[in-house]
């Protein structure tokens, strides 16, 4: 008897140090500002390791989202959004700039991380008007780091800047791309105050 309550108790124990994984698992959150429905997910540290070294190193990082909007929980998606949002590190005030670059243009700088992040994921929204206002529905977000070769000149490159690049780079891996969902969400309750 004495061993069973033990295999219990350990399997319970088990079982609440993954429950924050689980239920974690579904956080994306909405909000409805105007004409507009903007993504939460203020737990969610999007900015790889990779991404902290290279703004630490002068750099500049861009993360593409994909806001892909669907009727059912797994179902396939009924529109598709997405943004481009350009993260930078001034290394001596320590602060972050970010911006959205398209759809249209927001910026903002002097910034924390966490401030940045926030700005960023606040900075995606879903028109309200392609939402009907009693239709349960979820929100998928895909986000990965780009891979983008910075060009800075305007003029093309000379034949040994092609022979450069072909055979000095070394094959890239692609950026895993994360994904976060939430819902269900219905405009109603959405609108309603809190």
């Amino acid at each position: 008897m004495r061993t069973r309550t033990i295999m219990t108790w350990a399997a319970m124990v088990c079982l609440l140090s993954v429950y924050p994984a689980i239920s974690g698992a579904e956080s994306l959150k909405v909000h409805v500002n105007g004409d507009q429905l903007h993504m939460e997910a203020h737990d969610l540290r999007f900015l790889s390791q990779a991404a902290l070294s290279r703004l630490h190193d002068g750099a500049t990082v861009i993360y593409r989202f994909r806001l892909l909007f669907s009727v059912s929980k797994n179902g396939t998606a009924t529109a598709e959004y997405t943004y481009h949002c350009v993260f930078s590190f001034d290394i001596l005030e320590e602060k972050y700039k970010v911006s959205r670059q398209e759809p249209g243009y927001r910026a903002a700088s002097h910034l924390s991380e966490n401030a940045a992040r926030d700005l960023c994921l606040d900075s995606l929204t879903i028109p309200v008007a392609s939402v009907g206002t009693n239709t349960l529905f979820w929100i998928s977000m895909e986000y990965q780091m780009e891979d983008r070769q910075s060009s800075d000149r305007s003029d093309s490159p000379s034949v040994l800047d092609s022979l450069v690049n072909i055979f000095g780079q070394r094959k890239k891996t692609p950026q895993p791309v994360d994904m976060l969902r939430g819902g269900p969400f219905r405009m109603d309750d959405l609108r309603k105050p809190k």
